[in-house]
């Protein structure tokens, strides 16, 4: 199984110019973050959910956790300007996840921030667990909901299914 920190740097290496991932810095919900670190945070969210729906397994090993701006992985998102200053690709050997990360960047890669933002609250592990600001007891219980994933995600499961 991979960790959240791989799939980040993958997520990273495809996103080479920094189009996607910046620097540039926002305000959401009275806190001040780089727009990219956001972005990063809701594809890993994201990413685990669909995948939890397709196969009822964890993508990666990391828990993720309620924030008031979405999930987040606390480990990338403390790590974010060393991930984004690092060029190195993780060897991702298992062709039928990288091939999923690829269809999920390619998804994701025309969503703006807040609409990412808005559909990681629709996710019933983070309502169940949101706070205002990320406590470590609000670890999400992702695969409590994998049959829940499995319908909220269909469309998504089906577009990656089709796509070459």
């Amino acid at each position: 199984m991979l960790t959240a920190e791989e799939v980040a740097r993958y997520f990273l290496s495809k996103d080479v110019n920094r189009e996607l991932f910046t620097k540039k810095l926002i305000t959401k919900n009275g806190r001040t973050f780089y727009s990219g670190n956001a972005r990063l945070n809701k594809y890993l969210h994201l990413s685990q959910n669909v995948y939890i729906g397709m196969t009822g397994n964890k993508l990666f090993s990391d828990d993720l956790y309620a924030y008031d701006n979405g999930a987040i992985v606390p480990s990338v998102s403390s790590q974010f300007p060393i991930l984004f200053s690092s060029k190195s690709v993780p060897d991702i050997s298992d062709k039928e996840i990288k091939t999923f990360l690829d269809k999920m960047y390619s998804i994701l890669g025309d969503a703006e921030l807040e609409e990412l933002i808005e559909i990681s609250h629709e996710d019933d592990a983070w309502q169940a667990k949101s706070n205002q600001y990320y406590l470590t007891d609000e670890k999400m219980d992702t695969l409590a909901f994998k049959d829940i994933y499995k319908k909220q995600y269909k469309d998504v499961i089906e577009m990656i299914g089709e796509m070459d």
